[in-house]
């Protein structure tokens, strides 16, 4: 393989026989060159750009005043959001400490402690054992909270009484809790 320099005299030599592949050679030479003269010119008028400065002089007084606004509350929340983050892990660390969860100590206060109450979930309701002899009914039931395996029958109440079974047939068992009616199948 002849070097780029062997390449050129070659070609200013007149007369001298050149091959496809010199050719190939010198012509993907060329190309690259212009390619890197075409990137560089670019890039000299690329960093020559100065980045233009907003105007409002173009922008109605409502608008430019809306804009303003808009620009200080974004700043207001965004030095309060940065403010948060970085006194945060220094109220986990006076928490602990202190020995105590930093929530720990939050109350409700009494009128709002009243008006919000902790939702009321049905608690899982499982049959092991089902017996129906004549006017005797009774049935071993595994219920959340409760001991487990515990006899029921009906009318019993459970789960500090928000429960209570309904029915027992041979079946299932009907039961009650919080003033809505469910249904336990085999």
């Amino acid at each position: 393989m002849k070097g780029v320099s062997e390449l050129f005299t070659g070609m200013r030599s007149v007369g001298a026989s050149r091959s496809a592949e010199e050719k190939k050679k010198v012509y993907l030479l060329l190309l690259f060159f212009a390619a890197s003269m075409f990137s560089m010119k670019n890039f000299i008028s690329m960093s020559l750009i100065e980045p233009e400065s907003p105007s409002l002089q173009n922008v109605s007084g409502k608008a430019a005043v809306d804009a303003a606004n808009s620009a200080k509350t974004l700043n207001v929340k965004f030095a309060a959001f940065r403010k948060l983050r970085e006194e945060t892990p220094q109220l986990a660390e006076l928490a602990g400490s202190a020995g105590r969860s930093p929530v720990s100590a939050v109350t409700l206060p009494p009128k709002l402690a009243a008006e919000t109450k902790a939702p009321e979930f049905r608690p899982e309701v499982r049959i092991k054992a089902l017996v129906v002899l004549g006017d005797k009914r009774i049935c071993t039931l595994d219920i959340d909270g409760e001991e487990p395996e515990r006899i029921y029958k009906p009318g019993e109440a459970f789960g500090g009484g928000k429960g209570r079974i309904v029915s027992i047939d041979t079946k299932g068992v009907s039961w009650k809790w919080a003033g809505k009616s469910y249904r336990t199948d085999l």
